[in-house]
C-alpha cells in the first residue's frame, strides 16, 4: 500500500538559481533554521506566510514547483 507525503523541492530551486540558503532568509525574512528544515524536508507544516514569501521571491507562478506529492511504499 502507498503513502503519500508532501515533498518540498526547495532544494533544486535554490541550486537553479544558485543561491544558498542564506541568501533565501535574508531576502525572505524567514529563519534559516526554517529554511534549512524546508530543503531537508523536516518540517512538520509549511505555513502560508512562509510559502507566499517563497513564491514571490523566486518568482514561482506554479506551486507544484515548490511543493509536490511523492508516494512511497508504506510496507516497508
Amino acid at each position: 500500500m502507498s503513502q503519500r507525503l508532501l515533498v518540498c523541492d526547495l532544494k533544486n530551486l535554490l541550486r537553479e538559481k544558485g543561491w544558498e540558503q542564506k541568501k533565501l532568509a535574508e531576502l525572505t525574512g524567514i529563519r534559516e533554521a526554517t529554511i534549512s528544515e524546508m530543503v531537508r524536508n523536516k518540517n512538520k507544516m509549511f505555513p502560508r506566510q512562509a510559502l507566499e514569501k517563497i513564491i514571490n521571491v523566486l518568482d514561482i507562478d506554479d506551486i507544484g514547483k515548490l511543493l509536490r506529492v511523492e508516494y512511497v511504499d508504506a510496507d516497508k
